[in-house]
């Protein structure tokens, strides 16, 4: 049998100690367990545990931690959902201002209601697991609010250190049906832009003509478009709020040829909506452009992509399309385009800015034509030759 543990005394780096409180409550001797310990500011702190065993739990993961290089402070966890989720907001909102929007709603509706009361460092794999289990969305909105999570404890475990792991991990999600991705014709989009008052006609042309994005198309400026060698250049998008920020990924940033047809529309664009340089605010709240945008609104103020997308609607009921055909079907329209002339899919990923070549394959690998006729005549033609020769 092994020595008593005395009061005060330290053991493998857990003191027991008499809690007077306790004990006086209980007429009798209680014991706590305290486990001293540097925290990541390197500043000497303790925690006081109920049990001896749950002292060495915690013992041992602070010496992992310190062996593995990796100093947390434990108490920093104890922190809510909510609360460190709106530190995070805060500097995201600084970074990007469409990506903030998207965090925020993820919060507000979802992450805070369903997790926010719990401490930052008791929320569990299984906690994340119910959640997202819980959550009344398709399957791809379930994904999109889960990855906000995952950023939110990304966050909390690399760079703030609340957490020594993350709770996402090995996390069932639901399985995304194949999607349909809606494409027009040709003579559809003439259609539509032929629908569209001129301030905004020559929009659907360059949407179809070069697949930018309808922000990327809200924040193009003149000195981003070279008529004569029939290029534009993508380095910013307008936010909701009328602000020049990034564009969506570094990807993403892109110089991408213009048809003729869209180099025509712009001409006539530019005689019909003369451009003038004004003052536009940037996301970052700090910054300041001075730009000529080609795309403005009457009262000659930036437009977003609301501005662009409201007519579009008009004009695409005029013609009696689908309602299910949104501004974004251009983008399709225009890689649809480019896999039918054989266009190889990491041209396709360049041109459409995607941040992967995952990412164009998932969206439109299924257009591209099937290949096993091509594979059984590419080995019959090689056969054939060598049969030739031989004779």
């Amino acid at each position: 049998m092994g020595r008593e543990w005395r009061d005060g005394e330290m053991r493998d780096g857990i003191r027991k100690v008499r809690n007077a409180r306790a004990s006086k409550a209980a007429g009798k001797d209680v014991y706590s367990f305290k486990v001293p310990y540097r925290d990541a500011n390197g500043k000497q702190t303790s925690e006081t545990f109920t049990t001896s065993k749950a002292a060495e739990r915690f013992r041992n993961k602070v010496r992992r931690q310190r062996d593995e290089g990796f100093a947390i402070d434990p108490k920093a966890g104890r922190i809510s959902v909510q609360a460190y989720a709106d530190q995070w907001l805060s500097v995201a909102r600084a970074k990007r201002a469409n990506t903030y929007r998207v965090y925020e709603t993820h919060m507000r509706l979802y992450i805070v209601p369903g997790l926010g009361g719990r401490q930052l460092r008791a929320v569990t794999r299984d906690d994340v697991q119910k959640f997202v289990n819980a959550l009344d969305l398709g399957p791809v909105s379930v994904r999109h609010v889960y990855k906000t999570l995952v950023a939110l404890f990304r966050a909390a475990q690399n760079l703030d250190r609340m957490v020594a792991m993350s709770p996402c991990v090995g996390i069932v999600l639901p399985e995304v049906p194949d999607r349909t991705v809606e494409i027009l014709t040709p003579g559809q989009v003439r259609a539509v832009a032929a629908k569209m008052t001129e301030r905004w006609r020559a929009a659907v042309l360059l949407a179809a003509g070069t697949g930018l994005r309808i922000s990327e198309v809200a924040g193009l400026s003149w000195d981003r478009v070279d008529l004569d060698a029939g290029t534009v250049t993508v380095d910013r998008q307008m936010s909701a709020d009328r602000l020049l920020g990034p564009v969506k990924t570094r990807k993403s940033r892109r110089v991408v040829p213009m048809p003729a047809m869209v180099v025509d529309a712009l001409r006539a664009h530019r005689e019909a909506v003369p451009p003038a340089v004004q003052e536009v605010g940037d996301v970052d709240g700090r910054t300041v452009h001075r730009a000529a945008l080609v795309f403005i609104r009457r009262d000659g103020t930036p437009a977003n992509a609301d501005n662009i997308r409201k007519p579009f609607n008009r004009a695409r009921d005029a013609v009696g399309l689908a309602p299910s055909v949104c501004f974004h079907v251009l983008r399709h329209t225009y890689a649809s385009l480019l896999i039918a002339a054989g266009t190889h899919l990491t041209a396709i990923q360049e041109r459409m800015g995607h941040a992967s070549i995952k990412v164009t394959s998932d969206i439109y690998g299924h257009l591209y034509p099937a290949e096993d006729d091509r594979t059984r005549k590419a080995i019959d033609d090689a056969f054939s030759i060598d049969n030739a020769s031989s004779k």
